[in-house]
């Protein structure tokens, strides 16, 4: 795609240059047409290849300069909803028509000049106010014309403050499970950028680390990453403005916030959930399973050790605070799935509570010699 996006660029570049080419070798001709009097004269033909050396020097420069601004634009149409467009061309229409009506007076003024000119500027006025007012209002213009104003974006998807925090997003993007493009809204990097700069140890590493995955996705080209300059001024929450801004876009919802994704579920927006997405891909675990972990810390009750899977479930081990940072081996008691993730209820196998009993018998008494009891031969008894 960006080998296709350079040819797409050198051949305008090319074919503006050419077109000033035409342009200066034909005015080469001209000038020196009009500086020398004999018509059969080489300096003719020289001014047609000076003007031809200027207008490919100049031509290059021109070319680059019209490359770069229709990528801009075409990178920046890319980012506007079909329905913005539409709704926005429409309400262009209107605002020139209505311009049109209320400055025809002026073709009458003597000073055509000022006239046209005063006409010209309402015009303007009236048409960014007419495409501003469709965008704005582009649900109920669409309906009026029996269109649909929701355009579902193919793989545009935003991503909020959880998703950005997750360490699960990258390996996603590598994975190729999300691709397309992702829409990188300011207030959601301003509240990542705020957990960067906390006080709390574990908040700012999370913050940085988010801020580095996005780095690496942008500096290994993993998917389309596009900024969003609206802020959404109308809504004070950052989970709202980023509804606001799934809807106007078509995208999908990135994110580990449940809240947000019921929120966005019922206003039809689609939502792909990181915790959701882990779940699937985890390993099952059956009551009696044993597996190996790492207690890490105390659980709440008397007793309890806390310990955390590779997926990032927690595990609760009934008498594992003892082992609190040594590893051991448990046996699954039930597993419960939360809105948060799952969580696993263990105890430590037979192993680590209690040793092997020693196979080794006791030394057992040796058996009494035989008529040990009895008297020894010509010994009376009594005696």
């Amino acid at each position: 795609m960006e080998e296709r996006a350079r040819s797409r660029g050198l051949l305008l570049i090319e074919g503006v240059r050419l077109v000033v080419v035409a342009f200066c070798t034909a005015a080469g001709y001209q000038i020196a047409q009009g500086i020398v009097s004999d018509m059969h004269s080489g300096r003719i033909v020289l001014g047609a290849v000076m003007g031809s050396l200027v207008g490919y020097v100049v031509g290059g420069f021109i070319g680059r300069s019209v490359a770069t601004l229709v990528g801009a634009a075409e990178r920046r149409i890319a980012s506007i909803p079909g329905a913005d467009i539409v709704a926005g061309s429409l309400g262009a229409i209107a605002g020139l028509l209505i311009g049109a009506l209320l400055g025809w007076p002026l073709l009458f003024v003597p000073q055509r000049d000022v006239a046209l000119a005063v006409l010209g500027f309402v015009l303007i006025v009236l048409a960014f106010l007419g495409f501003r007012a469709g965008v704005t209002k582009r649900e109920d213009i669409l309906q009026l014309f029996g269109l649909s104003f929701r355009t579902r974006a193919a793989d545009l998807r935003v991503v909020d403050t959880s998703a950005i925090l997750d360490a699960r997003l990258l390996d996603c993007v590598r994975a190729g499970i999300i691709r397309g493009t992702l829409l990188l809204a300011p207030f959601v990097l301003e509240e990542v950028q705020a957990f960067a700069d906390g006080s709390d140890p574990l908040r700012r590493s999370r913050g940085r680390r988010g801020l580095e995955m996005l780095a690496v996705m942008r500096r290994e080209k993993l998917l389309d990453m596009r900024p969003v300059e609206k802020i959404y001024p109308e809504f004070t929450d950052v989970d709202a403005k980023v509804v606001a801004l799934a809807r106007e876009r078509g995208a999908s919802i990135v994110t580990n916030d449940v809240a947000l994704g019921r929120i966005a579920e019922l206003q039809g927006i689609e939502v792909l959930s990181l915790n959701a997405l882990g779940d699937a891909l985890r390993r099952p675990l059956a009551p009696g399973e044993e597996f190996q972990i790492t207690i890490t810390k105390e659980g709440r009750e008397p007793n309890q050790g806390v310990g955390y899977l590779e997926d990032g479930s927690m595990v609760v081990v009934e008498g594992g605070r003892p082992l609190v940072g040594d590893g051991a081996v448990v046996v699954a008691t039930g597993v419960v799935q939360t809105a948060g993730g799952r969580m696993v209820f263990a105890k430590l196998a037979v192993s680590e509570t209690a040793p092997l009993p020693d196979e080794t018998p006791a030394d057992e008494p040796l058996p009494d010699e035989p008529g040990r009891d009895e008297p020894l031969k010509g010994e009376r008894r009594g005696a």
